[in-house]
């Protein structure tokens, strides 16, 4: 059965592959136990040509979610799928970096925001779009908020350049809640070219259950 199948026209195995490894949304390589119901992710281990195949479509054309995990599992998630399908990966979702703002003038990059750029500048050599959502950071948007015009300009001219330090990197997508944050905000994300898009607040109603 699996000749007949490394007989089919690449193409079609393609289509195969997209069907039983590929995800709309972004896949979170630990937790989300039903994303890898979804996936038939033993395709992967059918022999060496099939592996080789699916492996390039799999980890370049999903997302992968880094939001919800720290530097060492990303740097530890990158080293266990090897060189090889690191540099597959196309796109990725992180936090938007964490900072530290100290008067007058001084801002840095939190240790943790830090460790993770490193991993990814060093592991995906071919990473092409990075997604920073601010509101997955705990009070990301109110902190910026928080600081005047030439500071917030400091802060996003740091973050930009540890964006811009991934060379292979295309697209910068900043993920933001409603209208928030400031117009001011916005406008110096859109000035170094990042894309902005919105998630509308979900309004929580109490149905009565627990």
């Amino acid at each position: 059965m699996l000749a007949k199948f490394l007989k089919l026209p690449s193409e079609l195995r393609n289509r195969v592959y997209g069907l039983c490894l590929l995800l709309q949304n972004p896949i979170d390589p630990w937790i989300n136990y039903s994303q890898r119901q979804e996936l038939t992710l033993g395709l992967l281990r059918a022999n060496k040509t099939v592996h080789r195949e699916a492996s390039s479509l799999f980890y370049a054309q999903n997302r992968f979610d880094f939001t919800m995990a720290d530097p060492e599992q990303i740097a530890s998630f990158l080293g266990t799928i090897g060189r090889n399908n690191a540099d597959y990966i196309q796109h990725v979702c992180v936090d938007f970096p964490n900072f530290h703002y100290q008067e007058p003038g001084g801002v840095t990059l939190s240790d943790g925001s830090m460790s993770i750029f490193a991993s990814i500048q060093s592991s995906c050599a071919n990473l092409s779009t990075l997604t920073a959502f601010a509101y997955s950071t705990e009070t990301m948007e109110d902190r910026l908020e928080e600081l005047d015009n030439p500071e917030i300009v400091t802060v996003l001219k740091l973050v930009d350049t540890h964006f811009r330090a991934i060379l292979s990197l295309k697209k910068i997508i900043v993920g933001v809640y409603g209208d928030d944050p400031s117009c001011f905000i916005r406008r110096e994300m859109v000035n170094r070219g990042w894309a902005i898009i919105a998630t509308e607040y979900e309004e929580e109603w109490d149905t009565g259950q627990v």
